[in-house]
């Protein structure tokens, strides 16, 4: 029998020509779709952000400006502004919060019809439940700042990247809870 296909399991595929803009996916080998990927992406920037604001209130040599990679305004002007008043006031860090849980309350992740990811801004709203109880703060004289019996309270996050899908792009951009609401607030 004599065949115009390979009979070894070989296919040719000659690469493909084309004029149109390549499409915009995910990081490169993701299957996930593009709200698997931004809810990553978002986790792990919250993760960062405490880890990036404990080294800066920890070591008042640290460069308040590291806090531009993980934030944006109106939270990083915030942010900004409490450490500089802390740093004025001689007021040192130790310890760091930990993030117990996160949830997605809302997303959007821009994509095509084949659920590709498209360019656009991307969003992820989250609940996080955060340990705070090895976080400390000590003034001048040696005394603490915070209650020693703090228990995991609750930051809902909101988090964007106006760059997706480019996973770079993502910063904390708002978060309005209060500091002390308990994790099993609404």
């Amino acid at each position: 029998m004599v065949s115009a296909c390979g009979t070894d399991g070989d296919t040719y595929d000659p690469a493909p020509t084309s004029t149109q803009q390549p499409v915009l996916t995910g990081p490169e080998g993701s299957l996930k779709s593009p709200e698997q990927q931004a809810t990553e992406a978002a986790t792990a920037k919250i993760n960062e952000f405490y880890a990036v604001l404990a080294s800066i209130q920890n070591d008042p040599a640290v460069d308040i400006n590291r806090l531009d990679g993980v934030a944006v305004d109106p939270v990083l002007s915030g942010i900004k502004g409490d450490i500089t008043t802390q740093r004025s006031k001689g007021v040192v860090g130790s310890g760091a919060i930990t993030v117990l849980d996160t949830s997605v309350t809302k997303q959007e992740a821009p994509k095509d019809a084949d659920g590709n990811p498209i360019a656009g801004e991307a969003f992820v709203e989250m609940r996080t439940c955060v340990d705070i109880s090895a976080l400390s703060s000590t003034l001048p004289d040696g005394t603490s700042a915070l209650s020693p019996n703090r228990a995991p309270e609750l930051a809902k996050f909101t988090v964007r990247n106006s760059a997706w899908p480019d996973a770079s792009g993502w910063r904390i951009a708002s978060q309005p809870t209060k500091p002390g609401t308990s994790c099993d607030s609404p």
